[in-house]
């Protein structure tokens, strides 16, 4: 054996050292012919060129090796060389060499075939799959002959032959054979199966030299084989003639069509997509010999994978180009951004990861056989296929690369403006006629569908949802799209692009309209985005920049909406004047943007203008003048205005009447907007009278089933469930979900928002496990229709993490926000209004976790974007300043809490008024902190002032007058008032038995209290019969499990622990303990208050043992979450 501690070339010996040396020394290598032959057999010298790159590439895979392998360890210097065969010191060239490893080749065997292609020492990550494909293939016991079949597919350049050759290595000792096959063509199929032929075994058994005859050899092996058809990237009839015969052995395929499942069974077909962002790194650390480096480059590192989606070949090309001194990893991004093609497609890579294209021409291949497609005559079907794939491909490029949706391209054909048509260039308009085939005046579904699969059967395009045709492409394969086009065929397909989403947008207000235009407001920006980055100017039109206009502004996108809707008013005025509808309603459009901003006073003064304009030029009754007055209304409801709001409501409304009648739509609309302001001054009394009404004349004109009737029940159960008659709003809400479902489908948008609003209402009722399941469901027929991207299954997700906080399961919410909000940030970018709230969520619960670092870390940036997009005084950002004023109060630092607080109530004072209902949240806030802080007698003054408000406001018996009774209470129990807080404790009891019946949660909340204060007083027996009651009314309606019962079973324990009934205590607070650890789990913050009562219990009863195991107890699990 020689020194593993000498140098790796003075290790070799033998012919293998002569071959090396000459190698390494030679000008010249002698190649021979393609084909390998019996021995003896003159074969023919090809060209020197040749012969110099192939020697080339031995001494750049050879030094290589050494490096990357290190002088203690011996490389593979032929890894992959499987188009290779050496005999003595001469390199042959062989086509589709068997790879095998043969247990009993003697010294006389030649020629000598090399092993199969080794992986790459680069190859990274891939575990999963490969622990997939091992299971596959492992014998599953003693007498298993099934024959198995395995296809890994996708884009190339994800690794898949990589994954294969690692796979081999893996399990060599599982096959006798391993066939490695070149299955990129039919012809190389064959003369790979033909080279099989050469096998010693299959020369002993006299097998002729014709691919049939390897097949039939290959189908009497009686022993376990592998058979390998690497690159099958055609039909899959092409590798199906090539399946050898019988019921053994094994296949595996590699290939970028997906059908190729036919060859294995869909079953038996993996997608390979990009790698997991560890591996990508140290893929590109190792390729780039920068494994040993500081933290900083393992964050560029990230960056740098992250840019390129952690694509095997790109990155390994990365690696390649800083590895070679191109650029450094500091600078590899500015290099990318600067010069994205060359990099991608610079010829000094090709070949790394052993891969002999680089990336860029890696798709190009794809769409290069697309093109001869689309060129060949003789195939017509085909031709048109490959055509309709090209066009969408090129149109998809000027588009957002995730949520292509089918249903964009069929509304643009079916609303195409002949306007539009009429003033196209001629190039535009034949593409545009072709994609959308508006000869046919109708969807020509099949059309765009065979170009779909095209492109799926290349895997340069991936289906997210069949059901709804949604459909991605690869970040870096849509970069490669447009980056290929030439500079007019770019300006021909980005106005293509822009035409079909202008098309596909109406300002048609239903379901429908808005998923769909949620959906198009990425690619609304990636259009834009793609004419800036290619300098093409911005041409002003009209019917483009309303309809953008309208889908970014529905969608939250106001500054960008701002942008466009000035320019049109501008336009219009220069164009028709003032006085002329168009330029009126661009002037609304713009007014509603300034409000959606709150820019309230830009928004009513522009509004009052064009009020006054509808008012001359169209009269006080004309339905435009009214709906001018019915936009002012709105803004007036934002500012707080809601007298102005109301009396121009009722204006509005009565005009209504009188022009079209009590039963018109418009009149309708104009009784639910009113029910709106009622609510939002917690008038939900009024609201509810009004919306009954609406409904009742919806029910009579409309019928019990049409949309509008079920959106105006729906309204009066959010009411009811205001006015906490949460029985009265789930049946309702159960009646509308009925009803949708009927009418519209389990699936449809609507039927899902009221899945959605039902869980509400269980939530309100502390139902949390029928709303957890309800929004589980939600969210799975989200991501199955719509995506997991979507911004509906987004909002789902938010929703679901929301019942998780209320449950305290904090852990479990947050996971779910930060997932939502890094696809938050992906899908609408990190400005969104989505966003912003998302990144409010997940801030709460780090709050909630005792995380509070993190929580301000992400608050402050709330607020900071919010100040930034809304301005510091919309009610967005007072509200990011009051959580973040609660955070720090549950934070301890109760002087910022203040300070924050006292901010909140001047901006509320000064922007919506003293009496708002806003204002006197905030001011419920800042007594809370005073409350903290010990500052008694400043809390009840401000709870006082804020309880005659809502008094005189609400009234006495409104939920929100009955919650600051309730809170001021709390303070006089704290002063130990204990008088002043039992009346009005009792006095809020009497209220919500009236107004909620005795078995109301809010009735049994009020017991609860009223209990609290009488066991303050010392009045055992009178706290514990309510405690009694309220635990025998939670078991009944919420259930034993459910966390009010517990509470109320810790209560009644605490009571009969103040009255010396220890066992009772004892017992109870066992029973609690046991159950929150079987619900909640050990480490939830209420089993660990359980399991401080229960020690507090022990510790009266002198058991001094069992109460100090359980403080070690809860100081462990304390430790463990403390870390974590």
């Amino acid at each position: 054996m020689s020194d593993p501690n000498l140098p790796f070339e003075n290790r070799l010996k033998g012919k293998f050292k002569g071959l090396l040396d000459r190698l390494m020394g030679a000008d010249r290598l002698r190649i021979n012919s393609e084909r390998p032959r019996p021995i003896g057999s003159r074969l023919e010298v090809m060209t020197l060129t040749l012969a110099d790159s192939i020697l080339t590439r031995f001494r750049s895979t050879f030094t290589r090796a050494l490096e990357v392998t290190g002088r203690g360890t011996s490389p593979n210097v032929m890894q992959g060389a499987h188009d290779f065969i050496i005999t003595d010191a001469t390199l042959y060239v062989a086509h589709n060499i068997e790879v095998h490893e043969h247990a009993s080749r003697g010294q006389n065997d030649s020629p000598f075939v090399p092993r199969r292609p080794n992986s790459s020492p680069l190859f990274t990550g891939c575990e999963d799959v490969l622990k997939r494909l091992m299971n596959h293939f492992a014998l599953q016991g003693q007498g298993d002959r099934c024959r198995k079949s395995f296809l890994l597919y996708g884009m190339g350049g994800v690794g898949k032959t990589q994954i294969c050759l690692k796979f081999v290595e893996k399990m060599a000792g599982r096959f006798s054979h391993v066939f490695w096959i070149d299955a990129s063509s039919e012809d190389n199929i064959a003369l790979g199966l033909k080279s099989l032929c050469y096998h010693p075994e299959a020369k002993a058994a006299g097998v002729s030299v014709s691919s049939e005859s390897a097949l039939i050899w290959i189908g009497s092996l009686q022993s376990e084989w592998l058979l390998v058809f690497d690159s099958a990237d055609g039909a899959s009839e092409a590798v199906e003639k090539f399946i050898p015969s019988g019921s053994m052995g094994n296949i595996l395929v590699t290939s970028r069509n997906r059908s190729l499942g036919r060859v294995t069974s869909y079953e038996n077909s993996l997608e390979i997509d990009q790698m997991a962002e560890a591996d990508a790194i140290l893929l590109l650390l190792k390729a780039s010999h920068l494994i040993e480096q500081s933290e900083n480059v393992h964050i560029i590192a990230q960056q740098i994978v992250n840019e390129l989606c952690c694509l095997p070949l790109a990155v390994d090309q990365a690696g390649a180009s800083i590895e070679a001194g191109l650029c450094s990893i500091d600078n590899y991004l500015e290099h990318l951004s600067q010069h994205r093609i060359k990099l991608m497609n610079h010829p000094s890579f090709r070949g790394a990861s052993q891969y002999d294209r680089t990336a860029y021409e890696t798709w190009d291949l794809s769409f290069n056989k697309i093109e001869l497609m689309a060129n060949k005559k003789s195939n017509e079907h085909g031709r048109a296929a490959a055509q309709a794939a090209i066009l969408i491909l090129e149109t998809a490029a000027f588009l957002h690369h995730e949520n292509l949706i089918e249903a964009v391209f069929r509304k643009a054909a079916m609303e195409f403006s002949k306007q539009h048509h009429r003033r196209l260039e001629r190039k535009v308009k034949i593409c545009i006629n072709q994609l959308l085939q508006l000869k046919d005046q109708s969807w020509n579904e099949f059309f765009f569908h065979e170009g779909i699969r095209v492109l799926m059967s290349f895997s340069l395009i991936k289906q997210i949802s069949a059901s709804s045709g949604i459909y991605a492409i690869h970040p870096l394969v849509h970069k490669w799209s447009r980056d290929r086009m030439s500079i007019p065929q770019k300006k021909c397909m980005m106005q293509v692009s822009k035409l079909i989403l202008v098309n596909c947008i109406t300002e048609e207000m239903s379901a429908e309209n808005i998923a769909l235009n949620r959906l198009l407001v990425p690619h609304i920006k990636a259009n834009y985005q793609s004419q800036e980055e290619n300098g093409f100017e911005r041409v002003f039109d009209d019917d483009e920049y309303s309809r953008f206009s309208h889908v970014l502004d529905e969608n939250g996108m106001w500054k960008d909406a701002e942008y466009l809707r000035y320019q049109i008013v501008e336009m219009r005025i220069k164009k028709h004047g003032t006085k002329h509808p168009h330029t009126m309603t661009s002037m609304a459009n713009l007014a509603e943007t300034y409000s959606d901003q709150g820019k309230y006073e830009e928004a009513e003064k522009l509004q009052l203008k064009v009020l006054g304009l509808h008012r001359k030029v169209l009269g006080p009754g004309h339905p435009l003048t009214l709906v001018s007055l019915g936009n002012l209304v709105g803004t007036y409801s934002k500012q707080g205005k809601y007298e102005e709001a109301e009396e121009l409501q009722l204006k509005v409304l009565g005009l209504h009447r009188k022009m079209l009648g009590p039963e018109h739509p418009d009149t309708l609309t104009s009784m639910a907007n009113l029910a709106v302001i009622y609510s939002r001054q917690n008038k939900y009394e009024e609201a509810g009278k009004l919306e009954l009404k609406e409904l009742d004349m919806c029910e009579n004109v409309l019928g019990p089933e049409h949309p509008n009737t079920l959106t105006s029940m729906a309204n009066l159960a959010e009411t009811y469930s205001d006015l906490r008659k949460y029985n009265e709003a789930e049946k309702l809400q159960l009646k509308v979900l009925h009803l949708r479902k009927k009418v519209l489908g389990p699936t449809h948008p609507s039927t899902l928002i009221s899945m959605g609003n039902l869980a509400g209402t269980y939530s309100d009722q502390r139902k949390y496990e029928e709303a957890e399941g309800l929004l589980m469901e939600v969210l799975d027929l989200h991501r199955k229709i719509l995506g997991l991207k979507h911004p509906n299954t987004l909002t789902s997700m938010a929703n679901l993490a929301a019942i998780y906080s209320k449950q305290k399961k904090y852990e479990e919410a947050g996971k779910l926000e930060l997932k939502e909000l890094n696809l938050c940030e992906n899908v609408l970018g990190p400005e969104h209004p989505n966003t912003l709230t998302s990144m409010a969520n997940l801030a709460e619960t780090y709050s909630d976790l005792g995380k509070y670092e993190k929580a301000e870390k992400l608050q402050l940036k709330v607020l900071g974007l919010q100040r930034k997009i809304l301005g510091p005084e919309h009610p967005h950002t007072f509200t990011s300043m009051a959580i973040l004023a609660d955070t720090y109060s549950k934070w301890g630092k109760y002087d910022e809490a203040e300070k924050l607080n006292l901010k909140v109530l001047d901006l509320h004072k000064k922007i919506l008024g003293p009496e708002h209902p806003d204002t006197l949240t905030s001011m419920a806030s800042l007594a809370s902190t005073y409350s903290k802080q010990k500052k008694y007698e400043e809390a009840e003054e401000l709870k006082l002032k804020v309880l005659d408000l809502h008094k005189k406001i609400l009234g006495l018996e409104h939920p929100d007058t009955l919650s600051s009774m309730t809170s001021l209470a709390v303070t006089y129990s704290k002063q130990k008032k204990y008088e002043e807080a039992e009346e009005l404790n009792l006095k809020v009891l009497h209220l919500h038995k009236k107004i909620l019946g005795p078995e109301h949660l809010d009735t049994l909340t009020s017991m609860t209290n009223l209990a609290v204060i009488y066991s303050k007083q010392k009045i055992y027996k009178e706290a514990e019969q309510l405690q009694l009651k309220v635990w025998d009314f939670c078991r009944r309606m919420l259930g034993p499990e459910h966390p009010s019962t517990l509470i109320s079973m810790e209560n009644l324990a605490v009571t009969y622990s103040r009255q010396g009934k220890y066992k009772e205590a004892e017992k109870l607070e066992l029973n609690v303990l046991d159950l929150h650890k079987n619900v909640l789990g050990p480490k939830h913050p209420n089993t660990l208050t359980s399991m401080a009562n229960l020690g507090a219990i022990y510790q009266k009863q002198e058991k001094y043992r069992e109460a100090r195991e359980l403080q070690m107890e809860i100081h462990t699990i304390q430790q463990i979450i403390q870390n974590k």
